[in-house]
């Protein structure tokens, strides 16, 4: 109660139609507010948005009694949907899902400091597949350490091919 008397005494000063009431009533009001997590500013901000351009002569029950009807209004929203779908239900979302943790374990493999035969294998494999992970490599790691991951021949074809000429690397 103190902390929501403390927030309370802060909210009062932001809010003009709100200076008239006590701080253990506002505090009690603007409590579900506290328990969503809002912040001072939050709040006010949130007291801001009803566009009120008069005094409420008790502010608290005004609160209390918006909330309450905003609640009821969600809560009869929610029962009005015919089925809420999880996004894993789609068949698109859970392939793209699936692609970038392909994505991620292929970074974390490119990323890692000793590479055996198998990781190059699997490189050369996934940048066959798609070249951006070579070019976006290059871009980070620069040309040498693709070289290394990917081989002379992959990475010197992708590159070249994505700046429209044909450039041996490797060669010195």
């Amino acid at each position: 109660m103190a902390r929501d008397i403390l927030i309370a005494r802060q909210v009062r000063p932001l809010v003009g139609w709100t200076q008239s009431e006590g701080l253990r009533r506002l505090a009690f009001a603007l409590r579900p507010l506290i328990d969503k997590g809002l912040d001072v500013h939050d709040i006010a901000a949130e007291l801001h948005s009803w566009y009120l351009d008069w005094r409420p002569a008790r502010p608290a029950a005004y609160i209390t009694s918006h909330l309450r009807q905003r609640a009821e209004r969600d809560a009869e929203y929610d029962a009005r949907l015919p089925h809420v779908v999880h996004p894993q239900d789609n068949p698109a979302w859970r392939a793209w899902c699936q692609h970038q943790q392909a994505v991620k374990a292929m970074n974390d493999l490119i990323t890692h400091a000793r590479r055996t035969d198998e990781d190059r294998r699997q490189a050369r494999l996934a940048a066959r597949y798609n070249p951006h992970l070579l070019l976006d490599h290059v871009a980070e790691h620069g040309e040498d350490d693709a070289l290394d991951l990917f081989g002379a021949d992959l990475t010197a074809r992708i590159v070249s091919l994505s700046h429209g000429t044909h450039i041996q690397l490797g060669t010195t």
